[in-house]
């Protein structure tokens, strides 16, 4: 069971693919900074834009296939089959985010960013942070209010 010790080793569950992409990633971090990568990364990537964003600086590709990181003469070698992404627009899909449909400008988490909403949308927002600092003021009160009663000693 996840945060139970075991043999004086704390156990957390982790999703085994998670491991192996984090080892993978790893493992190809020197593929990455090597000349032959750089190069055959510069050729793709040469003339393009991010298929996302439409900006042209800061390009890079994003293997679609896990069969691109068996090794890494493949990894190289499979750039061609990758897409091209700005690194920003690459950082957002790998966090799971979306380009908003909208104005294609910002990342998001959901089907538009903020200032694409609708002014009656934005508005219920507002009102629903204000009610959460209401009611969080209100409970910091009312705990106040216990602690000052049993620091006076007054009981219920």
């Amino acid at each position: 069971m996840a945060g139970e010790e075991e043999g004086g080793g704390f156990v957390v569950n982790v999703c085994p693919e998670e491991i192996r992409v984090k080892n993978r990633r790893k493992a190809l971090a020197s593929v990455r900074r090597t000349k032959e990568y750089k190069d055959r990364q510069k050729v793709y990537t040469f003339d393009k834009v991010c298929i996302w964003c439409g900006k042209g600086d800061h390009l890079l590709i994003h293997h679609t296939d896990y069969s691109d990181y068996d090794t890494p003469e493949i990894y190289i070698r499979t750039l061609d089959k990758g897409w091209v992404m700005c690194t920003r627009c690459h950082e957002a899909y790998h966090h799971g985010r979306i380009l908003c449909p909208v104005c294609k400008e910002v990342t998001t988490k959901y089907e538009r960013c903020y200032r694409c909403l609708p002014q009656e949308r934005k508005d219920e927002i507002e009102r629903d942070k204000e009610r959460k600092k209401r009611i969080k003021r209100d409970i910091e009160h009312a705990r106040y209010q216990r602690y000052k009663r049993w620091k006076d000693g007054v009981t219920k």
